[in-house]
């Protein structure tokens, strides 16, 4: 895919050279496989990590690849599969291999193969029911293991280490976080449930099941990780009782898998604290970090979990407060000369790989997920693409001072477009294919139009 960036505004003007650098990024990171039992190529997780864990290939794919790199995506996703195909591969990260779902869910939705569909719908389904088996507490009905993002101890609260394991910097190394319940993890299922409904439409098969055992997941995280409807999400559950600390992955998830939505979305948003660099990935600092040792899977802050973060905001239609995380995205790019590090410092925004089992570490250069949650944030952040099995919607939130903006060479089914975006705000007032306006804010899976173009205003009361 040659995806480009252009308009007169400010807006695109800033957005274009880092949009490139972005796609740069991620196809600097195709590399060709090892040995014969590997695809010609695939995409890495990054200059410092050669291999192709399931949880970056899952959000590559979801971020960006599906419309970038198809092929390459979906044989890396293949890559972390057990050898005959039936499931995902079981290793020492066992809780994020749901994930897969949602990389390969957005390739069949982008691609409408029904075949890519109903692959990733047994595959999906499979390793679901191994992890309902090994991972799932009939107790509260949720699912155990550890945060997404956190596979190291400094994302977790200190009662939950191991003191005769002060070098274990691995989360699993630490007894007690083997039966945590953690927001991402949970919020991540309902997600992956609702897409393995949609690869079921898609596929020609029944979605009503999947949906609806989506919705009871979410009934149940948004009332064990809330202390009552009007606070803030919790953490984790540990030993029944609920850790406060605000989990930015898992905020993002709750909203972007439905666990809440509407105003209760947008009250969600505005409670969310936010450092100077972005969206920490746990808030506030664990006892014995601060400021300026903070913890690499506490306080720091992650472009792939900042770029998610936007992406729920623009989700509210809150086109001030995205347009505020969009700019924080864009300082932490231009202010490490357009390079894409792992993390970051919260309040320097630094590049710097926080503090972990008695030392410093780094933050590696090249990460692929930091560039594509970049290239995410344009296309489902600012452009609002929402594709589906039977059509792909629209919902911009442009923020203020977008006049217009076109991004040239999306991959939609069996052809390309370009998008024009019109105005500023996400109240879509008007959709064109072509010159001719659609019945609603949607692209319908059999039109091939060669420009669509979307009308926005602040809508009424902004």
């Amino acid at each position: 895919m040659t995806l480009t960036l252009s308009g007169q505004c400010p807006w695109a003007q800033r957005l274009a050279p880092l949009l490139e650098s972005a796609i740069d990024c991620v196809l600097h990171n195709v590399v060709p496989g090892r040995g014969p039992d590997e695809p010609m190529h695939y995409l890495r997780a990054g200059s410092g990590y050669p291999d192709p864990w399931t949880r970056d290939a899952a959000i590559n794919a979801w971020q960006a690849g599906a419309w970038m790199l198809p092929q390459v995506s979906a044989d890396t996703l293949a890559m972390v599969c057990e050898p005959d195909g039936t499931a995902v591969t079981w290793d020492d990260q066992w809780w994020d291999q749901i994930s897969w779902v949602l990389g390969t869910h957005m390739l069949a939705m982008v691609s409408g193969d029904p075949v890519e569909a109903a692959r990733g719908l047994r595959i999906g389904a499979a390793t679901l029911a191994r992890l309902d088996q090994r991972a799932f507490d009939w107790a509260t009905r949720l699912y155990c293991g550890p945060a997404v993002m956190a596979d190291g101890i400094t994302g977790y609260p200190p009662a939950l280490h191991d003191p005769g394991r002060p070098e274990g910097s691995f989360v699993l190394d630490h007894a007690a976080t083997h039966r945590i319940h953690c927001l991402s993890t949970n919020a991540l299922y309902v997600r992956a449930l609702h897409c393995l409904g949609d690869l079921a439409a898609l596929a020609g098969e029944q979605p009503e099941p999947w949906h609806r055992r989506a919705d009871e997941l979410a009934a149940r995280v948004a009332s064990r990780f809330r202390t009552s409807p009007d606070e803030p999400f919790g953490y984790l559950i540990a030993d029944g009782r609920l850790s406060g600390e605000q989990e930015g992955l898992g905020v993002a998830l709750a909203i972007l898998a439905g666990v809440v939505g509407g105003p209760d979305a947008a009250g969600v948003v505005a409670g969310v604290c936010e450092a100077p660099a972005g969206l920490p990935a746990v808030w506030p600092h664990f006892p014995g970090y601060d400021d300026q040792r903070f913890g690499r899977h506490g306080a720091a802050v992650w472009p792939m979990i900042h770029g998610v973060w936007a992406q729920a905001v623009a989700t509210t239609g809150d086109s001030a407060r995205f347009g505020a995380d969009l700019e924080r995205f864009c300082r932490l790019i231009e202010d490490s000369e357009l390079a894409f590090f792992e993390l970051y410092h919260p309040f320097s925004g630094d590049p710097d790989g926080g503090w972990q089992s008695g030392h410093q570490w780094a933050s590696e250069p090249d990460q692929t997920w930091s560039a594509s949650a970049f290239i995410g944030t344009v296309l489902y952040g600012l452009a609002g693409l929402r594709p589906g099995p039977d059509r792909l919607g629209f919902a911009p939130c442009l923020p203020p001072g977008t006049e217009a903006i076109t991004l040239r060479g999306l991959n939609w089914r069996s052809s390309a477009f370009d998008l024009e975006l019109r105005g500023s705000g996400s109240h879509v007032e008007r959709v064109l294919a072509d010159g001719r306006d659609l019945d609603g804010p949607w692209l319908p899976a059999g039109e091939t139009p060669r420009v669509v173009q979307v009308h926005c205003s602040p809508g009424p009361g902004r």
